[in-house]
């Protein structure tokens, strides 16, 4: 992906926290220990476009499973100046329910979904209890397949110029992440592909995985990609500058 003319910008929306067990985010590492996380959506912005990365998790979820301090998404896009409802381009990174669920407060926008997630979402498999408990609002997010609103990628994917969607597989099978142009150079949105800084620097899939090795492949190509900046799915720490 080369430079474009006007190279996008990259606005993280905190959403809401919580404490996790540090294993659910770092595979068999420190199980008990608890680590604070946090949930966002991304904006990305030029001079002629707007995409909006994830829908974030639904308010009263976020309370029932345990978050705090939570932000409506709509109200965090007022916060910069965005309607939800004009927007028309939003990237899922995987259709789990903190990434996905909100997908009703965007009324006209189009979806980018990742072919296998769509396949897996819809499969027999995702319905078993220990996996189905990360996803809610399926049947939303099945209507909005049938009608033609979330769009299949199949792997890598320029969804608009200076914004590349890549194909990472292993948390679920149809995860992705975003290559991003930006002024500082390339950045990557890691989705939970990398869900803290530390299992890009350490070299650790994310605790939830439904494939190990795809989880490894999916650093080992954010490392090729020799990124500026990377942005986490979960960490407190907004991004991460990576030394050249």
């Amino acid at each position: 992906m080369v430079t474009v003319a006007s190279p996008f910008t990259i606005e993280p929306l905190e959403l809401g926290r919580r404490i996790a067990d540090t294993s659910l985010f770092l595979y068999l590492t420190e199980p008990g220990v608890p680590v604070e996380i946090a949930y966002r959506v991304w904006v990305l912005r030029n001079s002629t476009r707007t995409v909006l990365v994830d829908t974030g998790p639904p308010c009263e979820e976020s309370a029932r499973r345990g978050l705090t301090e939570n932000t409506d998404v709509t109200a965090a896009l007022s916060s910069i100046g965005l309607d939800a409802s004009k927007i028309d381009t939003v990237v899922l990174t995987h259709l789990h329910w903190d990434h996905a669920a909100n997908a009703a407060k965007f009324p006209n926008a189009m979806f980018f979904v990742q072919k296998k997630e769509i396949e897996f979402f819809r499969s027999a498999r995702r319905k078993h209890p220990s996996v189905d408990r990360f996803f809610s609002n399926c049947d939303y997010l099945d209507a909005l397949i049938d009608c033609g609103r979330i769009l299949p990628v199949d792997g890598d994917f320029e969804v608009a110029a200076g914004i590349l969607l890549i194909w990472s597989g292993g948390h679920t099978p149809g995860s992705q992440m975003l290559c991003v142009e930006t002024k500082e150079g390339r950045a990557v949105i890691a989705g939970d592909a990398i869900p803290l800084l530390r299992n890009y620097h350490e070299h650790i899939p994310p605790g939830i995985l439904m494939n190990w090795c795809e989880a490894v492949a999916a650093i080992e190509r954010v490392t090729d990609l020799h990124p500026a900046v990377i942005y986490p799915g979960h960490d407190i720490v907004e991004h991460g500058r990576i030394e050249s």
